[in-house]
């Protein structure tokens, strides 16, 4: 009798193909550090498992799914062999919503159950009103009323009818807060739930070992809804006392997976930005062209200081928390409860990068000092990656097995020796061509957008004070911190926060990339320094003489230290500049000034006591034919 061998050949084939895919197993990763750029984050988990015998599919769940591909790295150490690796969102398993989004949810509940109570004590108080203005008849018709029950039934109309009033007034302002509660609430809400697309992301590793072993992995990747920016308090007990300066980073991401108590490091590099030096082309001479000038390569706004607007949708929606970034620096801010934002900007040419969970990112040149950005909608579309093992191998460590495979721009590493962390004060490491601080203290980041406060140094610094006033524009003086050998101090460019004396001022700008020598950083105004400008009309006159007038003009300037500490004052001013040949500007008195020839600008540098008083004159004349009309204020 002939055997039929197929059947038990086939159940073979199909064991083997099933032990040749691997069993899947999922292994739980821990977020350890997390590098933040200006632009971008480097995220680095580890895990520990055990593996069986043979080939093993090792899933790491609950990733970002904003990982750019290209950056993953994988690290193991044990007894192992890494085959490949494999890059999938995970449409099944959302995104845990946050704990912080359930409980605004019930706020808002609560609140617009409190407001029925009050509409509905509202009504009754209507009602009661209405009853009460129908029931002003006192006594029949056929009736008489004493002038004393008349007396107590007006009062008593009018006592009920106050009472009724003032609840409705209560009641109203009730309603008008808790209107006021739920749109805060519900504006909030709408900043946590703009990603529509919650999908997670995985990673899977698939290994290989000859027995069971223990295993530890190091998994990395890049992701780019990430960032952080730089800003100052700056304190300055009085002009005598050193600056007191601490930088902080606002750090933010959104990226789909929350930082808890990690590790941060934060770099002033932008890995998003071009590494490599532009060429300049030949410059090739032909008639009627004009070859470009720096003025027209470089586009910008030229001296606005700051730039304001607001961030909204396309239905016109405010976007609270949006990020607002200066290209290229460490300066920014977030958009607040309307949209708005207002952020101090160098007087250069800039760019704009403007940024919200669940929108397409927009870069917008400054040419006003308005500009207002509408952000659009924006999915995440990220395919699956298939990775396969390289040729291309090294042994690196002191193991003589270990391997690098170098998988599509992927590097994975095998049987590496463990590695070695050691716990680390807040340092700054320079490298050549970025600054990294390393924060000791480990901080949660939550992903949802909002910027959070990293405390990085605080420096004691020696400064020179000089007080500003150009009283022709502004009768006020304005105080500048002199800071020399800053480049020492590793600041980055970035919005102060002005404490003087005890008071907050406002904002300022720390620009670190239009600075020489000596780092200059406005204070703001000072209202313990007077200065005001007088015409002297006993000098100021106009006469005519032949086909020419000649006016004179001259202004008393005075200045005055209402403080307890020695001060230094600038005053600027200037005489006018003829141009026509037909003017002149003649009589020049100045005493005490420097004056510029080229601009006509005249200086005084005042060493001011405390409660001293000083003041300069200048005195022109300016002759031009008795014909024209010439504007001299």
């Amino acid at each position: 009798m002939k055997k039929n061998y197929l059947f038990p050949l086939l159940l073979l084939v199909f064991a083997q193909s099933l032990l040749g895919q691997g069993k899947k197993q999922p292994v739980a990763s821990t977020i350890e550090n997390v590098t933040v750029f200006l632009n971008g984050g480097q995220v680095t988990r580890t895990a520990k498992t055990n593996l069986p015998a043979g080939r093993t599919e090792l899933v790491f769940k609950d990733i970002s799914p904003n990982i750019d591909r290209q950056s993953i790295q994988v690290k193991g150490d044990g007894a192992f062999t890494i085959l490949s690796v494999i890059h999938q969102l995970n449409h099944l398993e959302e995104q845990v919503r946050r704990e912080e989004i359930t409980v605004l949810e019930n706020e808002k509940s609560q609140q617009l159950e409190a407001r029925n109570v009050q509409q509905s004590m509202l009504a009754v108080q209507q009602q009661v009103k209405a009853m009460l203005e129908k029931n002003q008849s006192v006594g029949g018709a056929n009736t008489g009323v004493s002038t004393a029950e008349l007396r107590q039934a007006v009062e008593y109309q009018r006592q009920q009818l106050t009472d009724v009033l003032l609840k409705q007034l209560e009641t109203s302002k009730n309603i008008a807060r808790i209107d006021s509660t739920v749109q805060k609430i519900s504006k909030q809400l709408t900043a946590l739930h703009q990603r529509k697309d919650l999908a997670t992301s995985e990673v899977l590793v698939t290994v290989s070992a000859k027995a069971a072993t223990s295993a530890s992995f190091d998994l990395s990747y890049f992701v780019k809804d990430a960032g952080w920016f730089a800003s100052y308090d700056l304190r300055v007990k009085d002009v005598s006392s050193p600056i007191d300066l601490s930088l902080k980073a606002n750090v933010f991401q959104s990226s789909g997976e929350d930082w808890k108590e990690v590790k941060l490091t934060l770099s002033n590099g932008d890995p998003t930005l071009s590494g490599v030096a532009r060429e300049l082309p030949p410059w090739y001479l032909r008639y009627g062209y004009v070859g470009p000038t720096a003025s027209q390569a470089i586009k910008g706004i030229g001296g606005i200081a700051e730039v304001s607007g607001v961030v909204v949708d396309q239905s016109g929606e405010p976007l609270i928390g949006a990020t607002v970034l200066l290209k290229g620096s460490s300066i920014g801010t977030i958009t607040d409860m309307d949209g708005k934002y207002l952020l101090k900007i160098p007087p250069a040419p800039s760019t704009l990068m403007v940024s919200y969970l669940g929108y397409g990112s927009r870069e917008i040149p400054v040419n006003s000092k308005l500009q207002n950005v509408v952000l659009v909608d924006a999915s995440i579309a990220l395919d699956e990656v298939l990775v396969t093992k390289s040729e291309e191998s090294n042994i690196r460590g002191s193991r003589a097995d270990a391997t690098n495979y170098y998988i599509d721009g992927v590097r994975v590493t095998g049987n590496l020796p463990p590695k070695q962390t050691i716990a680390l004060d807040n340092k700054e490491l320079y490298q050549p061509t970025t600054v990294n601080f390393e924060i000791e203290v480990p901080y949660t980041i939550l992903n949802d957008s909002k910027t959070y406060s990293v405390d990085i140094k605080s420096e004691t610094i020696p400064a020179a004070y000089e007080y500003f006033a150009t009283p022709k524009l502004d009768e006020n003086a304005y105080l500048t911190a002199h800071i020399t050998d800053w480049q020492n101090l590793n600041l980055l460019d970035g919005e102060v926060n002005l404490f003087f004396e005890g008071g907050y001022l406002g904002k300022s700008l720390l620009d670190t990339r239009n600075s020489s020598d000596t780092l200059d950083i406005s204070l703001g105004m000072d209202k313990g320094i007077v200065v005001k400008r007088t015409r002297l009309k006993d000098f100021s006159s106009r006469q005519f003489i032949g086909s020419n007038k000649t006016d004179s003009r001259a202004f008393e300037i005075t200045a005055k230290n209402n403080k307890q500490q020695p001060i230094n004052l600038t005053i600027i001013d200037q005489f006018p500049i003829p141009t026509d040949r037909e003017m002149s500007v003649e009589d020049l008195e100045y005493e005490g000034a420097t004056l510029d020839k080229d601009t006509q600008k005249l200086t005084w540098k005042l060493a001011l006591a405390p409660r001293d008083e000083r003041k300069v004159e200048l005195r022109y004349a300016v002759k031009y034919p008795k014909k024209r009309t010439l504007v001299l204020e």
